[in-house]
């Protein structure tokens, strides 16, 4: 029975024990509900911030910014049902809002520069440093193409305060800028703490790991590139929360020519066509899943069985076109809230490159593509 605060907490230390995935989700909503009716909301502050961390690591970014409104208002109103980590807790998801209001192409980029303003305003008067407001922007800049060096430039060379991003997850952020500029050996000289293990954290390294891949292969640095995927797949399979890297794993296979390998990735990730509350990681995936198809298409396996939305049987023309329309649709969707065009030409980069080199990731079990040569 969760009729007593005691019970409840108890039972959100059970749940934070899981592993994130649905169960978790829902017991994490389920508990919120059973605090709601305590006098004080000393238990409802921390079964919100328990539901807030379901929806960030299982993909639901479209409803996390709802449960952050509710935790901002209660640390507003009663400020002493907060303990020390929690209070810490208000002031670091405001980054996580920020991200989450950018998933969604019907949110406009109005509203999260707004939110990034509410940020500042609030770290100001609690007397918090600007760098984490700094890397917000950024964010923005390099998710919308605009202004992006003159945003990097105020966060890069703004000190790193409490509330930054760990070393390892600013550490991506550093490379992956280098890559956007062209420089893949920068890139991965800026890496090397994340890839080498010097540095991580919950996300690190294996969201460094997928992100590096390309710019690996691009150098001819096989080994590397081969040792990533293997590890740093495992750590993202079948995530919700992590689509994206799942999509340039997928990637991976299709540009080194391990279609075979691909195909059983897919396999493996079939829930992920059903994950939809993170719109740009999925946009993410979906272009991953299209690259690999394409591949297999244009040798003239157009027939060939492939897995894809649970409930019928898909070959891989079919699955092309159903992801090809999806993925155009959210790419549109996300240049018409920005107004540029920078997500859809990110996606048109992806779909255009070619195979980098023939390399033997692992053997497959069943299914082969004669590549010739």
């Amino acid at each position: 029975m969760l009729d007593t605060p005691e019970a409840v907490v108890e039972a959100l230390r059970e749940n934070h024990d899981r592993p994130h995935g649905l169960q978790r989700t829902v017991t994490a909503e389920e508990l919120v509900e059973a605090a709601e009716v305590f006098d004080e909301p000393d238990t409802l502050v921390t079964a919100l911030l328990e539901l807030m961390t379901a929806y960030e690591f299982t993909g639901e970014q479209r409803k996390s910014p709802v449960v952050f409104a509710r935790l901002l208002k209660l640390w507003d109103t009663a400020p002493k049902s907060f303990s020390q980590w929690e209070a810490h807790q208000v002031f670091w998801r405001f980054k996580w809002v920020t991200t989450s209001l950018l998933q969604v192409p019907e949110m406009p980029l109005d509203t999260v520069r707004g939110w990034i303003d509410t940020m500042r305003k609030r770290y100001e008067d609690a007397g918090h440093g600007m760098q984490p407001v700094a890397a917000m922007r950024h964010h923005v800049a390099a998710h919308t193409g605009t202004g992006v060096e003159d945003a990097y430039d105020l966060w890069a060379t703004r000190p790193r305060t409490e509330l930054s991003d760990c070393e390892a997850c600013e550490t991506r952020h550093h490379a992956w800028h280098r890559v956007a500029a062209g420089d893949d050996a920068g890139a991965l000289d800026v890496w090397r703490p994340v890839l080498e293990g010097e540095q991580s954290c919950s996300e690190e390294p294996q969201m460094s790991q997928a992100r590096a891949l390309l710019p690996l292969l691009r150098l001819g640095r096989t080994d590397e590139a081969r040792s990533h995927h293997l590890t740093g797949y495992r750590r993202v399979r079948g995530g919700t929360g992590t689509q994206h890297e799942v999509g340039l794993h997928l990637e991976f296979c299709a540009l080194s020519r391990n279609e075979g390998r691909g195909l059983e990735v897919l396999a493996e990730n079939r829930p992920l066509f059903e994950a939809t509350g993170a719109p740009l990681d999925r946009l993410g995936f979906l272009t991953g899943v299209e690259v690999l198809l394409a591949r297999l298409v244009e040798d003239g396996h157009v027939k060939t069985p492939v897995a894809g939305p649970p409930g019928r049987n898909w070959t891989a023309g079919e699955l092309l076109g159903h992801v090809r329309a999806e993925a155009d649709r959210l790419a549109a969707a996300f240049d018409a809230r920005n107004g540029t065009t920078a997500v859809g030409d990110r996606r048109r980069e992806r779909l255009a490159r070619r195979p980098v080199v023939v390399l033997m990731v692992v053997p497959v079990g069943s299914w082969s593509v004669e590549h010739g040569g």
